[in-house]
């Protein structure tokens, strides 16, 4: 009803500026009917927003409206404009005008100080880190990124030939789930903490939809194993019908429903479809605000959508519930990030002088530590090509900022050290671009290699702050394991993060096996726990058997495969 009205709004303006004694009367209003329906049908398309002041929207719309029917009246004048006529001009002079204003507003060349405030960052040390960003374990890394959850997940989808046909993968949203429901014929999955892609199936086509009408699902791709994956058409007993999709044609258009609900005043970005503990799926899009003129875009909270019902409900950032990840979309984030690297010290300084400006690095990324994400950047200095100053994290839901002081390398640079390790040039694998992990206290990078298929064929690991320090293999443990040996080299091993207890004991071995340089050992007395070590610092471990006592101090934490810091066989004697 409000695009009606506004429809209406601007073809009464244009048949006003239109209107001309010579044009007949049944032409003049056959063209309004015309103007009336186009201007309809441009409004249900593109749904803007409906605010006098601070979107454009309805600005360029008047601007348009305004010429039209200035030029349909000079059409019927003979292209005479007389002075009684001069009124004709007025809606087109208040719209240049309005962009004027709109423009000084809004331009950052006269508001630096503003958009430089939109992000409050806190500067804390790289020891904070370790407190933020908790250790998981390797076998929890991210090493299915969106391009391998949309291939699995189409595979996944292409075993079902008569679904196949009518409905397609949607867009892939990863996101942190706990929780546990049944899915097709009773399987139970249960998630504890753990990173899912998960996409809603969207129809082929219009006629897809204005056949079917639903689609019957959703498609979940476990982020950490692309094995895992699930066609879910049933959640605790009962059949899913997604009604309100991206694909979805007129009401069923997951935006038009929401503006159609009372939210067509308001900026909407972000659209992510996610579930909750039970299953239940919903689109979670962002609600936003323009707070410097007609730019400083601001997230107000989400509103989420049940896509089946269609239930709406919007919260504020506070209230948002648990399971929703992002609220501050990442569009967002990065524009916060940049003008705060650049207009500390004003625009001049930024545009001329560029006298301690920062930018982002290239690309931005999600990480995860215990329940909470952050959108991650590296922070460089104006003109530097590889090199960090820090790098920042900034909370996906509240928008809370830390500027970590790191110097090290960036994404790119990691990503080429990756490239270049024996393992990946000789076989002519790619590296991912890489996530930010917490490895015994020593911000990370952690990349998956990829080759010509797509497929993850090994993982790499590059600290932040020191380029030697790599480690690279086929799987996870073996990287992880090269890499703890490169940090021991570097007596970068020293470092242990906030959840790491130091232990010393002396303990029996129950097993031990050797690959490449590396020896994997369990004891008797610590179960669910592998220890590594290399005979380059321990020459002992290549003449240890099972049932040996041995003398050990480790880190103790998160992790499942813990490196040695010292070993003593007590039963071998040289």
């Amino acid at each position: 009803m409000s695009y009606f009205l506004l429809s209406a709004v601007y073809t009464a303006m244009f048949a006003v500026l239109s209107y001309h004694k010579e044009t007949p009367k049944t032409l003049w209003a056959i063209i309004n009917i015309i103007v009336f329906v186009v201007l309809g049908l441009v409004n249900y398309n593109t749904l803007p927003v409906l605010q006098w002041w601070g979107f454009e929207g309805v600005w360029v719309e008047a601007f348009f409206v305004s010429l039209a029917g200035i030029g349909i009246y000079l059409l019927y004048s003979d292209g005479e404009f007389t002075r009684k006529d001069y009124w004709r001009l007025l809606p087109t002079g208040i719209t240049i005008l309005a962009f004027f204003i709109a423009g000084f507003q809004s331009w950052e060349m006269f508001h630096s100080d503003e958009y430089y405030k939109r992000l409050k960052v806190e500067m804390v040390a790289d020891t904070t880190f370790q407190k933020d960003v908790h250790p998981i374990p390797v076998s929890k890394m991210i090493s299915v990124d969106a391009e391998l959850a949309r291939k699995v997940a189409e595979d996944k989808l292409g075993e079902d030939l008569g679904l196949g046909s009518r409905v397609e993968v949607g867009n892939m949203t990863i996101q942190n789930l706990t929780g546990s429901f049944t899915i097709n014929n009773g399987k139970k999955l249960v998630f504890d903490d753990d990173l899912i892609w998960v996409a809603p199936l969207e129809h082929r086509s219009f006629w897809k939809w204005l056949r079917n009408g639903y689609t019957p699902g959703y498609i979940i791709v476990d982020a950490t194993d692309a094995t895992k994956r699930w066609l879910v058409t049933e959640v605790n007993g009962q059949a899913l019908r997604l009604q309100y999709l991206e694909s979805g044609a007129f009401g069923d258009d997951i935006e038009r429903h929401i503006k159609a609900n009372g939210y067509a005043s308001r900026g909407l970005n972000d659209h992510c479809f996610e579930i909750d503990g039970n299953g239940t799926p919903y689109w979670v899009l962002s609600s936003y605000d323009q707070t410097i003129g007609f730019g400083g875009e601001e997230s107000e909270g989400p509103i989420t959508v049940d896509a089946q019902t269609g239930e709406l409900k919007a919260y504020s950032i506070d209230e948002a519930p648990a399971w929703i990840d992002r609220i501050q979309p990442q569009s967002f984030i990065e524009d916060q990030i940049r003008c705060w690297g650049e207009y500390k010290d004003g625009w001049w300084n930024a545009a001329w002088a560029q006298i301690g400006v920062q930018i982002p690095t290239p690309g931005t990324t999600l990480v995860y530590s215990k329940g909470r994400s952050f959108w991650y950047t590296g922070i460089q200095s104006a003109g530097a090509d590889n090199g960090t100053n820090g790098f920042m994290l900034v909370d996906t839901r509240t928008k809370a900022a830390k500027f970590y002081r790191v110097i090290g390398i960036n994404e790119t640079e990691a990503m080429r050290i990756a490239n270049d390790q024996p393992f990946a040039k000789a076989a002519q694998y790619s590296a991912n671009f890489p996530v930010l992990y917490n490895v015994r206290g020593v911000p990370t990078y952690f990349m998956t290699f990829k080759g010509s298929s797509g497929n993850v064929v090994g993982y790499c690991f590059v600290a932040v702050n020191n380029r030697q320090a790599v480690g690279s293999g086929s799987s996870k443990q073996d990287a992880e394991a090269a890499y703890l040996r490169m940090l021991k080299k570097t007596s970068q091993d020293k470092i242990k993060d906030g959840d790491v207890s130091h232990e010393t004991k002396t303990m029996t071995v129950r097993a031990i096996v050797q690959e490449n340089n590396i020896y994997y050992i369990l004891f008797n007395e610590i179960k669910g726990v592998e220890f590594t070590g290399s005979t380059e610092f321990y020459p002992e471990l290549k003449w240890t058997k099972p049932g040996d006592k041995v003398q050990v101090s480790y880190g103790q934490g998160e992790s499942k495969v813990i490196p040695l810091d010292y070993y003593d066989n007590l039963d071998f004697e040289i």
